[in-house]
């Protein structure tokens, strides 16, 4: 389905919707496939592209929140464990068991001030112990048990049972499992065609201006120069990090957002990606800090940096936070010392907290909730607040509820246990993706690599993109052979790519796998004016704004600023 084409179809049908929901990242669009499933006219808009917010700049993972119990945000916990279940259920093409580890340099100092914070007598950092971790665990494991598909977690005292060269100062290493996503964004979108695909009723369109009268909403799709007027019965807030000048904008003056920068790195290191062995590593930086590592496909991540920020548009990330990362992990092993050489790519976003309370960064509640306002013309608006990656479904799930219950519309659907588009159709396990993968080669007459590439890029959806490119005449690109010109082509068109960075950041891997160069920009830069019907000139103007983005090509940064790419 071309989400696009199909929107602005639909919305010139003039039919009307009854929901309107202002923002693109993953509780925005768990909201629309919630109100698509149940009956609801929607219509998404974004102002920029979907998912560009924090979204992208998550570290990838769906976790229970392990660290939250310090802060007995047990509700959130158990509610982020089974959401994490559910994902390993029912989206296993893109969320994987991960192994964290969790070397200790101490067996019981620090047990003093981790009570203490929990009880709330204390906001000072300190060091974890093996003691305090274990009886965490075993809470963490029983918050879990609903959908449980996870191992128990282990426990190691010996040297000889530590991972190779792991510091001389840990005593312990105890792993336990969680999950990491390999692909966010697109999932995000599989839950967009998920959407459209059920419900005839509900539109969805990123790069949109937008402005609020008494009228109601005017809609002007910046691409086609297409306006229309909306007059919902109800508005969602879900501008993330944005929600209070969102609000501002529609004639309301809150404070609802505590705006946190976090920013990631990717670093590339044969012999530390070898010495992971797909494990995350999650270890003290010495101060009682958190730091967390684990390997990608090509390259590996590691966060994050927590600072609060006077304005959700300021996502600079210093140079104090990249060394500060990369030090941090150079602690991690003897034999191992990373510097910013080795940096591939770099990501930040503004992560959405509730505002109140005087709390630390670190401190700071992690969970959702959404606040009631009215319009000054009388519909309710709902603004969606907190929040974090894991607990998307969840979050739209009890949005969808509140809307259904002022809408006088009686549920019909659950998400809670229907499977994304990228798993159906694919066997539980290994060998139902290695029989799919066969089959996939097989029709459309694909070499087994090339089959297993498109497989893990898209999971099942990897049929509609290999028939996609089994239309026409295809090449690959010059720039990268795995990918085809048909293959982003169906991106650009399909999936609503319509800038540069839309199609390297957000609709493929290229950056965080650390496989973006100039060529790669120029290439895939020609490619979408092509696709679009657009002259060299404005191929031209988006190669160079894309060249100077340091989160598509990142730069020496000591002694410097990089500027982050804008999200919201």
């Amino acid at each position: 389905m071309n989400i696009r084409e199909e929107s602005l179809s639909r919305i010139a049908s003039g039919a009307g919707f009854d929901v309107l929901i202002v923002g693109g990242g993953v509780n925005g669009v768990a909201v629309l496939r919630e109100l698509a499933l149940n009956g609801v006219s929607a219509l998404l808009v974004d102002r920029a592209d979907f998912c560009r917010g924090a979204t992208s700049a998550s570290s990838r993972m769906a976790h229970g929140g392990l660290r939250y119990l310090e802060n007995r945000e047990f509700k959130l916990v158990a509610e982020s464990a089974r959401e994490r279940n559910l994902l390993l259920k029912y989206a296993p093409h893109f969320t994987l068991p991960l192994e964290v580890v969790v070397p200790l340099s101490h067996y019981l100092r620090g047990m003093p001030g981790s009570i203490l914070r929990f009880l709330g007598l204390s906001n000072r950092s300190g060091p974890l112990s093996a003691a305090g971790l274990k009886g965490a665990l075993y809470l963490y494991e029983f918050l879990g048990r609903v959908d449980k598909v996870l191992p128990p977690h282990r426990t190691a005292l010996h040297r000889d049972a530590f991972p190779k060269s792991l510091a001389a100062r840990y005593r312990a290493v105890i792993s336990y499992f969680d999950a990491r996503i390999r692909n966010p964004e697109a999932m995000v979108m599989e839950m967009i065609e998920d959407a459209m695909q059920v419900s005839e009723n509900v539109a969805c369109l990123n790069h949109v201006r937008w402005t609020h009268g008494v009228d109601g909403f005017t809609i002007s799709d910046s691409v086609s120069g297409q306006t229309v007027q909306v007059r919902p019965k109800l508005v969602v807030n879900a501008a993330g990090a944005w929600v209070d000048q969102v609000n501002q904008a529609l004639g309301l003056k809150t404070a609802y957002i505590r705006p946190v920068k976090g920013a990631h790195v990717l670093v590339r290191h044969e012999e530390l990606h070898r010495r992971m062995n797909n494990r995350a590593f999650y270890f003290d930086d010495g101060t009682g800090r958190m730091v967390i590592c684990y390997p990608l496909d090509r390259t590996i991540l590691l966060g994050t940096t927590e600072i609060q920020v006077a304005t959700p548009d300021d996502d600079t990330i210093a140079a104090s936070e990249t060394l500060y990362l990369t030090g941090a992990l150079s602690g991690l092993f003897d034999d191992i010392e990373i510097t910013e050489k080795n940096i591939v790519a770099v990501t930040t976003g503004i992560r959405p907290l509730q505002a109140g309370g005087d709390a630390s960064v670190n401190r700071a509640n992690r969970d959702h909730l959404i606040a009631e306002d009215r319009l000054g013309s009388g519909q309710p608006l709902l603004s969606l607040i907190g929040g974090k990656w894991t607990t998307f479904r969840a979050f739209g799930e009890q949005t969808c509820d509140r809307i259904l219950q002022r809408l006088s519309i009686v549920r019909r659907a659950d998400t809670r246990r229907r499977p994304y588009p990228g798993a159906v159709g694919i066997a539980p396990g290994q060998t139902g993706r290695q029989e799919f993968t066969r089959r996939l080669a097989g029709t459309f007459h694909l070499a087994s690599e090339r089959a297993e590439i498109l497989v893990a890029r898209y999971g099942a959806v990897a049929e509609r993109v290999a028939a996609f490119c089994d239309a026409g005449t295809d090449a690959p690109m010059t720039s990268l052979g795995d990918f085809t010109q048909r293959e982003v082509r169906w991106l650009i068109e399909q999936r609503a790519a319509l800038f540069l960075d839309d199609l390297l950041l957000r609709r493929t891997q290229i950056v965080l796998d650390g496989r973006c160069t100039e060529a790669v920009v120029r290439d895939f830069g020609a490619l979408l004016a092509t696709v679009r019907g657009l002259d060299a000139a404005w191929a031209d103007q988006e190669i160079v704004r894309c060249l100077a983005m340091p989160t598509i090509l990142p730069r020496q940064t000591v002694g410097t600023e990089m500027q982050g790419v804008r999200h919201g």
